[in-house]
């Protein structure tokens, strides 16, 4: 399958997650979303860059500002993570990447990641905006991974995403595997982010080919597809 730099460029969302970010780092990370060879679909940031990426990205750009909540350990309380979210709206966020309560699945309680999949889709909706929920695949076994997808599908996530790439075992084309098997049998659009060591293009058009392949060409689109990475750019950008 012969992709295009440019093509894998406008599936990006160009990340920046680190503990040492600063407002100098995010501007230079929103001054690379746009290159010469086409913009990226979003970038990714923490909370309190949001409207700092809102002001210099602005909705005519045509690129979407994401953040994460309940991140990176996915078991923060549900109060809090419904505030950071709501305050992330308000800041400009228009994409939320929330982490699964996956350590509570394993313990038993799916029932905390349907409440809070249901409460913060329902907020990210009311603000026309889309919801990415993190499944931590690297955590969970095949049948988790699974349960896990079916709980954000019918909650009304927009995306599954692979991974916080927070912890040791990130993205794997075996979990990419089961979330498109989840996505081609839902009863509603939900697509795909691949997350968590992503950091070539060989990697990135590896996942590509497998969802062409299980979802066809023409889906894999940035309303649908996705690929959350910052060192993948350097590479798209090279001569």
């Amino acid at each position: 399958m012969n992709i295009s730099k440019a093509k894998i460029l406008s599936l990006l969302d160009l990340t920046s997650l680190n503990d040492d970010d600063t407002p100098a780092v995010i501007d230079a990370l929103c001054r690379n979303a746009t290159q010469a060879i086409g913009k990226v679909a979003a970038v990714c940031v923490y909370p309190p860059f949001v409207a700092q990426s809102r002001a210099r990205l602005p909705e005519s750009s045509g690129i979407n500002v994401a953040t994460v909540v309940n991140f990176p350990t996915g078991d923060e309380p549900l109060a809090d993570v419904l505030a950071q979210t709501q305050q992330a709206l308000a800041d400009g966020a228009n994409e939320i990447d929330l982490v699964f309560p996956y350590k509570a699945l394993q313990q038993g309680n799916a029932a905390a990641g349907e409440a809070m999949c249901n409460q913060i889709a329902t907020l990210v909706h009311q603000q026309a905006g889309s919801l990415k929920v993190i499944l931590e695949t690297g955590a969970l076994s095949p049948a988790e991974i699974a349960q896990a997808a079916q709980i954000a599908i019918a909650a009304g996530a927009d995306f599954l995403k692979t991974s916080t790439g927070k912890i040791a075992h990130g993205a794997s084309l075996e979990a990419s595997a089961i979330l498109l098997d989840q996505i081609a049998q839902a009863k509603q659009p939900v697509g795909l982010k691949i997350s968590g060591g992503v950091r070539d293009i060989a990697t990135a058009e590896a996942y590509i080919a497998q969802a062409a392949a299980k979802m066809g060409a023409d889906w894999v689109q940035p309303e649908n597809f996705r690929i959350g990475a910052s060192s993948l750019l350097k590479e798209l950008i090279s001569c």
